[in-house]
């Protein structure tokens, strides 16, 4: 493997381990899903807006801009329609299906990229989903009743696996900073008019609640989805959705000692099978070239 697709890689993972956070921060944030997705586009948007000037890298046509846009919108609605359907469903519940994105980015990529994921990719994305299923809980999901959350959360899903699709083509032509900035603005846009409409508060929080937000903002979206917004372009993104799996081996990680919480034998063995999927939709990666794209300048 080439160092500089090592080098990808390395970043992405980087990247999945900050997302990784994000469910630890909306915890300790103790507030409405829809406060914490907005203070964690409108924070990561703050954050990246002076590193965004200080490039200042030309924008080469409003086709790209249209594509981070779209991209921000549709981030802001799988961030919305995913709080929405925790509200109405088991959490543990709604994060299985929506980990069904890799399976749409696989439908898409063959229907709008012309890419066809081989029976590998098949195969590693079942055994990945089932170990997350495990980590969730069969008892949880088998004793379920189906609701609006449920359909909430495969909406969620949708517009995940459409986030990652679209990115991709957004990224050919600008560079990642840009595009981060741009999409991020519009994400932030709509959540706000979202909390409005909805009379969601974004005011009154206590100390603890807006180190929570911040951390959400700077670390969980702003240094994740920098990372993974330049990975993303040098790997397909059927590889990448189901790379972003292990972010529920991480968390589970991270919540031993930051909430005290304790894996059970199952949760072990689950994340063990997430991982063997995800190695498994990687490994082509690892063996033969890959015509990667130029951070653009």
């Amino acid at each position: 493997m080439p160092p500089n697709r090592w080098t990808h890689y390395l970043i992405l993972f980087f990247g999945i381990l900050c997302i990784s956070w994000s469910a630890i921060f909306v915890k300790l944030a103790d507030v409405s899903g829809l406060s914490s997705a907005f203070y964690r586009m409108f924070i990561g948007f703050i954050g990246v807006l002076p590193l965004w000037l200080f490039r200042r890298r030309p924008i080469p046509d409003l086709k790209s801009v249209a594509l981070a846009v779209l991209c921000g919108l549709i981030f802001a609605f799988d961030i919305a329609v995913w709080n929405l359907s925790i509200m109405l469903t088991k959490a543990a519940i709604s994060t299985l299906i929506a980990n069904l994105a890799p399976v749409w980015v696989g439908i898409g990529a063959i229907v709008f990229l012309k890419e066809k994921p081989g029976r590998i990719f098949w195969t590693g994305t079942a055994v990945a989903l089932f170990g997350v299923a495990i980590i969730v809980g069969i008892n949880q999901i088998y004793n379920s009743e189906l609701n609006a959350g449920h359909f909430l959360a495969i909406l969620a899903s949708f517009f995940y696996a459409i986030y990652l699709l679209i990115m991709r083509k957004g990224r050919l032509r600008l560079d990642t900073v840009t595009f981060t900035m741009i999409s991020m603005l519009s994400s932030t846009i709509v959540l706000f008019f979202v909390a409005l409409i909805t009379g969601t508060p974004l005011t009154g929080f206590s100390i603890s609640t807006w180190e929570a937000l911040t951390g959400l903002g700077l670390i969980s979206q702003l240094s994740g989805w920098l990372a993974i917004n330049y990975a993303i372009a040098f790997m397909p993104p059927t590889v990448a959705s189901v790379s972003l799996l292990s972010q529920s081996v991480f968390t589970a990680l991270i919540a031993i000692p930051v909430l005290g919480e304790k894996l059970t034998i199952e949760e072990v063995f689950g994340a063990m099978i997430v991982l063997t999927g995800i190695f498994l939709v990687n490994k082509k990666m690892f063996k033969k070239k890959v015509a990667v794209l130029q951070e653009y300048d």
